[in-house]
């Protein structure tokens, strides 16, 4: 998944919503473990208050966060310095978040010199939608203050605090990181590596760089690194290539599908770009495509038969926590036009706009198809796949 199209896997948490109640100032609720009578502890309670009131959703120069991870996100990358940010407010800005969703402090313990602080993000009132797409509580976040030189109490990431426990294996092509607990298998980044070159040699990529790979073994190790204790994004492999970095929570060191988001060039057509990702590197980053096609074939066979390519396409069908048919959807186009007209022909394919209507025009234009008879040439072929299937298949 690429840095930029965090959407395309975040749940659509707050697609519902049409009207918004009025915004009043943000005013975070206290359980027992907070003792405010201690002045540090009163100090950091008042600059998480002024931080969710200061338009936290915004880029700008703001006045409660340190100034080391302002300058290098905020103004050397023009990104949000608050590693949460993106999907505390992917879809709801600020106001409309902590009016929903009331941020209550379980905690403010020191660590050190500094403290950090635990969140919980919730609804008091239950609605509707919150219960159909059981969404509360969305996140419990996770917080560091630091005095300045100034000493004044600033905000930090989690990441810098994590990172410090944390090891490292550097290879031709990659940089592991990974926590104490993670057994490293250094057999394995071997092989990722000759992966690598493989998939640069096949698709003639010019001026590869070598990248940095964070691997985990839980979603909630993931999670920690965006200052997460607990989110609902289903986020377990993503990266974010303005920072050449890759995250996965996969516990493996050849989580193939990021490695081929790193290597290869942006894709405008957020389908294909899933799709090639696939195809090389398969859904979950280590297990071939062709077997996650084989079990979403059976499924739609057996339960979904009305399904469409086309909402495979738009994610209009999906499972409840991956998107295993988009993904294999986009590595059967792959296979298909690699396999017909190589990489003149990939090349000519992702010319296609982010639409599903260009898609259908520039895979029927490479494969020398009717555009009329693209779904279902498509369609039939997944849905079919698993019945042509004579010999189990060997990984």
């Amino acid at each position: 998944m690429q840095s930029k199209s965090f959407k395309k896997f975040l749940p659509l948490l707050f697609s519902f919503l049409f009207t918004f109640p009025a915004f009043c100032q943000v005013q975070p609720y206290l359980t027992a473990r907070v003792d405010t009578t201690q002045q540090e502890v009163k100090a950091v309670y008042q600059l998480i208050s002024n931080y969710f009131n200061s338009k936290p959703d915004s880029l700008y120069n703001n006045p409660y966060w340190n100034e080391e991870e302002k300058d290098f996100y905020f103004k050397q990358h023009k990104d949000n310095f608050d590693q949460a940010a993106y999907y505390l407010f992917f879809n709801m800005n600020a106001k409309h978040l902590f009016n929903f969703f009331k941020p209550t402090i379980l905690s403010i313990e020191p660590v050190g010199e500094k403290y950090v602080t635990r969140i919980l993000l919730s609804a008091d009132a239950v609605q509707q939608w919150m219960k159909n797409n059981k969404i509360n509580p969305p996140f419990i976040l996770r917080y560091y203050a630091a005095k300045d030189k100034t000493g004044n109490w600033k905000l930090e990431n989690t990441w810098s605090n994590e990172l410090q426990k944390w090891k490292q294996h550097k290879t031709k092509w990659v940089t592991f990181h990974y926590p104490p607990s993670f057994e490293f298998n250094p057999a394995t980044a071997k092989k990722a590596n000759v992966f690598i070159d493989s998939v640069i040699a096949t698709l003639q990529i010019k001026n590869a760089k070598p990248f940095d790979f964070y691997v985990m073994s839980s979603e909630e190790e993931l999670g920690r690194l965006f200052n997460m204790d607990y989110w609902l994004a289903y986020n377990t492999g993503f990266t974010r290539k303005e920072y050449n970095r890759i995250f996965s929570a996969h516990g493996r060191e050849d989580n193939l599908h990021e490695f081929v988001h790193a290597l290869y060039h942006p894709v405008k057509n957020y389908f294909l770009g899933e799709g090639i990702a696939t195809y090389f590197g398969g859904v979950n980053g280590h297990t071939p495509y062709q077997q996650s096609l084989l079990e979403v074939s059976k499924d739609i066979a057996k339960n979904h038969p009305e399904v469409s390519f086309k909402d495979m396409y738009t994610n209009n069908f999906r499972y409840a926590t991956n998107q295993n048919p988009r993904y294999v959807a986009g590595a059967v186009v792959y296979q298909m036009v690699y396999a017909k007209k190589g990489l003149k022909g990939i090349k000519k394919l992702e010319k296609s706009e982010n639409t599903y209507e260009s898609f259908i025009k520039n895979f029927a234009d490479v494969m020398d198809l009717e555009e009329s008879k693209v779904e279902a040439f498509l369609k039939d072929y997944i849905r079919e796949y698993h019945q042509k299937q004579t010999q189990p298949m060997k990984y």
